[in-house]
């Protein structure tokens, strides 16, 4: 039976999908960046399924986090903002999952993490000079200094904090996500 059809596997990509949705409540902005760049926390469960499941539910917990923050109103910047924030996420989780995938040591998470860090920064660099920041109306000649003042060094930062955040739970809550229940034992037997 393929990983689709496992209810178990869905609801705890769902899960982590709906966590990265709550987490994105908690933006705020960097010190010294421009106010439109917030940070939150919300790629760390995408980047925990990646581990655990693979990129396709990493990138699958990136989806059902976008999609119900821009059906939720929450998003202030719209369509462009949360496809911006989908990218940035799918490029971090697919980098480093694939990586985790090769080599599942604490060596081969540190690497992964740090290749999934370099290449969102990379492909969020791309989208933002040719697609993103067009679309939001920047003129071109601001364009290129934008990007390396505030946009490189601003993902270079996320790629840090949501890696050392995803370094800390991973081993924490991979437990429960190879847990063949959902809930475990002793919980059931106290009801």
């Amino acid at each position: 039976m393929s990983r689709l059809h496992d209810t178990k596997y869905l609801v705890k990509v769902a899960f982590l999908g709906t966590l990265g949705f709550l987490l994105m409540y908690l933006e705020f902005p960097l010190p010294f960046m421009p106010p439109f760049l917030k940070f939150d926390f919300g790629d760390v469960p995408a980047l925990i399924a990646g581990f655990a499941y693979g990129p396709a539910a990493g990138v699958l917990a990136e989806v059902i986090k976008c999609v119900i923050f821009l059906l939720s109103g929450r998003s202030e910047s719209g369509i462009i903002g949360t496809s911006a924030n989908f990218v940035t996420g799918a490029s971090l989780v697919i980098a480093a999952a694939l990586t985790y995938r090769r080599f599942r040591t604490l060596n081969g998470a540190i690497v992964s993490l740090i290749v999934g860090s370099i290449v969102m920064t990379a492909t969020v660099t791309i989208a933002d000079i040719y697609i993103f920041l067009p679309l939001w109306n920047i003129p071109v000649e601001q364009i290129l200094p934008m990007v390396k003042a505030a946009i490189i060094p601003f993902n270079l930062i996320k790629g840090l904090f949501t890696s050392v955040a995803t370094f800390l739970l991973y081993k924490r809550v991979s437990v429960w996500l190879r847990a063949e229940t959902l809930v475990p034992t002793t919980a059931k037997n106290r009801s």
